[in-house]
C-alpha cells in the first residue's frame, strides 16, 4: 500500500505544481483504438504552462511513439507511472527526464516527438520542469 500512497501523493504534487492541469483549457489530441493510447493538451493562455498527458492501457511499451505537440524545445517528463511499479523500478521505460520537440506536424500541432510509452502507464510532459 505504500508504494500506491507514494504514487497517489506524488501525482497530486504534480497536479499542485502545474497549474494547467486544473485548468478547464483541454484539447484531446491523439486517440488510437488499437494501441490503446490518449493524449491530451492542457494549458493557461498566455502563461506557457503546457502539459501533455499520455495514457496507455496497453500491456506493451511503445519505444518510439510519434506525438503531436503545441511548441518546439525542451520538454521535460515531470511524471511517468513506471517508476512506482515495484518501487523504485530498476527497469523503468522512460524519456531519461526530457524530450526534443522539433519533428514534423501531427495530431493538428506544428511539432511533434518520438516518446517512450510505458505499458499501462501515466506520462506528463510539461515545457518548465518547476
Amino acid at each position: 500500500m505504500s508504494d500506491h500512497l507514494r504514487f497517489l501523493r506524488e501525482l497530486i504534487q504534480v497536479r499542485h505544481r502545474y497549474r494547467a492541469l486544473c485548468s478547464d483549457r483541454i484539447n484531446v489530441h491523439h486517440i488510437h483504438n488499437d494501441n490503446r493510447v490518449l493524449a491530451f493538451h492542457r494549458w493557461l493562455d498566455g502563461i506557457g504552462d503546457d502539459v501533455i498527458v499520455v495514457v496507455s492501457l496497453s500491456e506493451q511499451t511503445w519505444w518510439s511513439y510519434e506525438l503531436g505537440f503545441p511548441c518546439a524545445g525542451e520538454w521535460f517528463e515531470v511524471f511517468n507511472s513506471d517508476v512506482y511499479d515495484n518501487w523504485v523500478n530498476p527497469n523503468v521505460a522512460g524519456n531519461g527526464g526530457q524530450i526534443n520537440v522539433g519533428g514534423p506536424p501531427k495530431h493538428g500541432f506544428q511539432f511533434s516527438a518520438s516518446v517512450v510509452i510505458p505499458a499501462n502507464s501515466l506520462l506528463l510532459f510539461a515545457r518548465n520542469p518547476q
